[in-house]
C-alpha cells in the first residue's frame, strides 16, 4: 500500500507535461505540429511536380509542345519526317484535283515538287545512317490519314479553308521536329538533312501564314 501513492503523486505531473507538450505543439493561428508537416510536405509535393514540367510546356495539355512530342531516335525521326511529306503531297494533289486557283494552286503545285524531291533526299539520308529504315511510302498514321480523308470531303469555300488551316499546322509541326532533330539528334545523316529542310518549310510556313483566310 506504501508503494502506490508515489505513483499516484506523479499521475498528475504527469498528464501536465502531456497537456503542456500539445500546446507547445500548436504555433499561432492554431495550427498543430502534424498540420505544418502536412503543409511542408504538400508544398515539396507542388514543387517537384512544378520542376518535372519540361519549360516552356503547356502543363494542360493543350499547348503546341504538349501536342506534338519531338522524336527522341533516328528511327522516329524517319517516320515522321516521311509521314509529312507523304501528307503534303497527297494534299496537295487533293488540293489540285479540286481545281484550286491563284496562290493555292501555285502553292500545291510547290507542295508537290518540293516535298517529292525531300523524300528522296530523306531516303539519300536514311542510307548513310545505321539502324533506321523508310516506311512504306503509301502508309500514314492514323490522324493524317483521317486529315486527308477530311480534305478529300470538302468541297468549295470549306475546302479552301479546312487546307489552309491543315497546312498551317502540318507546317507548324514539321518546322519544330526539324529544327529539334538537326539541334540534337542521334544520326549525323538525319541532322544533316533536317537542318537542310528546315528553311524549305519555313519558307513553306511563311507562305501559309500570309495566305490565311481574314
Amino acid at each position: 500500500m506504501l508503494a502506490a501513492k508515489p505513483i499516484a503523486r506523479l499521475a498528475l505531473p504527469l498528464s501536465l507535461v502531456v497537456a503542456l507538450g500539445a500546446c507547445g505543439n500548436r504555433s499561432e493561428g492554431g495550427a498543430t505540429a502534424t498540420d505544418a508537416a502536412t503543409g511542408t510536405a504538400t508544398e515539396a509535393s507542388d514543387d517537384t511536380a512544378a520542376a518535372t514540367a519540361a519549360p516552356g510546356m503547356d502543363t494542360g495539355g493543350t499547348g503546341a509542345a504538349a501536342d506534338a512530342a519531338m522524336p527522341l531516335t533516328g528511327q522516329a525521326f524517319v517516320d515522321q519526317a516521311a509521314a509529312s511529306d507523304q501528307f503534303e503531297i497527297q494534299s496537295a494533289r487533293i488540293a489540285q484535283s479540286k481545281g484550286v486557283t491563284g496562290p493555292w494552286r501555285d502553292f500545291a503545285q510547290m507542295m508537290t515538287k518540293d516535298h517529292t524531291r525531300s523524300s528522296a533526299e530523306l531516303k539519300a539520308a536514311v542510307g548513310k545512317a545505321q539502324g533506321v529504315t523508310l516506311p512504306e511510302a503509301t502508309e500514314l498514321p492514323a490522324d493524317l490519314r483521317a486529315q486527308v480523308d477530311q480534305l478529300q470531303a470538302a468541297s468549295g469555300d470549306n475546302f479552301r479553308k479546312l487546307y489552309a488551316s491543315q497546312q498551317l499546322a502540318a507546317h507548324e509541326k514539321a518546322l519544330q521536329m526539324l529544327k529539334t532533330y538537326g539541334h540534337s539528334g542521334d544520326a549525323q545523316p538525319l541532322m544533316d538533312f533536317a537542318n537542310k529542310t528546315a528553311p524549305v518549310v519555313q519558307h513553306h510556313l511563311d507562305m501559309v501564314r500570309k495566305m490565311q483566310p481574314g
